[in-house]
This record gives structure tokens, sequence and C-alpha cells, in this order.
């Protein structure tokens, strides 16, 4: 996890994995962490036996291992066991606890394609782009059997874009951030989209698309700060946005750059796309 958190707890010797993300804790405050920010993602499965032997033997918290126990045997809800795990410390408040709550509530009272979208949008957070992408698909064919082309379906095919050039599927991602324009009229998703076209094509390609488009003046230099800003170049940026890096350069003249960072950007993809597919 990359977050810096404070462990007072055992730390484990093992981890304790969750299946739908592969993320793995190493203590009780980790396992609230990742339980509060991603209650979407987590399944009957990883709220199950499994669990209940890692507090146990791991963490050595036997009284929350029995806890845990208890409602599973009971066939508890999962977020209910969430619940049980996040009130039994001391590492989320009363009211953050509370809040966790009320968006339990919420999501129980949520649409199945309002549910869907949460669950792909998390998968995205962790660059899962395979999954997320085959859950806007699911959400995209439903809403268009229905005839329901509203700004809650720009919104996907905006996510789904950005899945897409996440895998460097680049004209794939350009087709969706101008279809999900025309239904949010998100300016969010027209800025998207010339960022991939800069990735695809040569600059007077990209200025003679921004003026068909009725951009203000100074857009495309704009546009050029925006792929050259040097404080998106950090290890943990996606493929796409180093892609966006490397083109800045190349644009610029600097081709050892350019041939540098894409040796770099067809590496990582080939260790991303493994990752999503095991």
């Amino acid at each position: 996890m990359n977050n810096i958190i404070v462990c007072k707890s055992k730390t484990a010797d093992n981890p304790y994995t969750f299946l739908n993300t592969r993320i793995s804790v190493y203590s009780y405050e980790e396992l609230c962490y990742y339980i509060f920010n991603n209650m979407v993602l987590i399944s009957e499965d990883d709220m199950a036996e499994r669990l209940v032997t890692w507090i146990s033997d791991e963490i050595e918290m036997p009284e929350l291992s029995d806890r845990v126990d208890v409602l599973i045997e009971k066939k508890a809800f999962a977020q209910d066991i969430m619940v049980e795990i996040l009130t039994y410390g001391n590492y989320y408040s009363s009211e953050e606890v509370k809040n966790f709550m009320e968006e339990c509530q919420k999501l129980r009272n949520m649409n199945p394609q309002e549910i869907s979208k949460k669950k792909a949008d998390g998968y995205l957070k962790y660059k899962h782009y395979i999954k997320a992408g085959a859950i806007y698909d699911d959400i995209i064919a439903y809403k268009e059997s229905r005839g329901e082309n509203d700004e809650f379906l720009g919104n996907i095919y905006h996510n789904k874009a950005v899945a897409l050039a996440g895998n460097l599927q680049l004209k794939e991602a350009k087709d969706c951030f101008i279809r999900a324009f025309s239904l949010n009229n998100n300016n969010e998703s027209l800025i998207e989209y010339f960022c991939v076209l800069a990735v695809s094509v040569d600059t007077a390609t990209l200025q003679k698309e921004i003026k068909k488009r009725g951009m203000p003046a100074g857009f495309f230099d704009d546009l050029m700060m925006e792929l050259g800003d040097s404080k998106e170049d950090v290890r943990e940026m996606s493929i796409y946005n180093k892609v966006q890096k490397a083109v800045f350069n190349r644009m610029n003249g600097n081709l050892e750059d350019y041939d540098r960072r894409m040796d770099g950007v067809l590496g990582q993809l080939k260790d991303e796309f493994r990752s999503q597919i095991v």
C-alpha cells in the first residue's frame, strides 16, 4: 500500500491479500484502511474463514477473530463484518465509522449500474484496466439497449476511455472520450481527447483538430504545457502519462529522451498487462 499508515498492532509475517485487487495488508491498521477506502471491491470471499485465521494467527487479535467468525457463521453481510472490524479498534473515529455505515446503506440502495460503476472505478484506481473496462462495457451495453443516452452514460464512456488509454489502446480511447463529451458535455472529456490525440498524431494534425473543434486561442500551448509538466514525472504515474511525457519531448526535438522513455514504457506495459491477466 502506498500511503504511510502508523501501525500500533502486531505486524504480520504473512500478509492478508484481497482477492479482487491483490492488495496485501500486514496489520490491523492497514486492514482497516483498505476496508474503509475500498468497500465496494471487497467480496464475501474476502470476508471469510481465511480472514478469521489471519486475524487470529498473524496479527494475534483473537477476540476480533472470534467476533468475525460469529458473523460469518450467521452469514452476515460482508459490509456488517467490515463495520465490526472498523469498530473494534480506534484507527477510525466513531464519526468516520458512522460515515462508512451511511455509505454502506447508500450502496444497498443504489441501482445495479451505479454499483457496477463504483466497482469499475475502484479497479481503475488500482490500474486493473481490463477488469474495469469489462464492467464499463457491460454498463454501456445495458444503457444503450434501453436508449438511456444520458450524462451517467457519458461518464461511463469517459472512465472507459481512461482505462483504454492506460492500456495504450489510444484509438479506442480517443473515440470514447469524444462519445463521452457528446453525452456529458464535460470539458474534461474533450481535453482528455486532445491529450490522446497528441500522443497519436503529428503537431500539424493536432493543431488542425483543435481549430476544427473551436478551442480558444492558446489551447495548443496549454496542452503542451500539460503534457510536459515535470511534476507528473513520478514513478507512480500511469503508462499513458509516461507516453505523454515522451511525446512532449519528441515534439520539442529531444528524440534521445523520447527513445529512452518509450523503451521503459514498453517494458512496463508488458509487466502491467501480465499482472492484469493473472
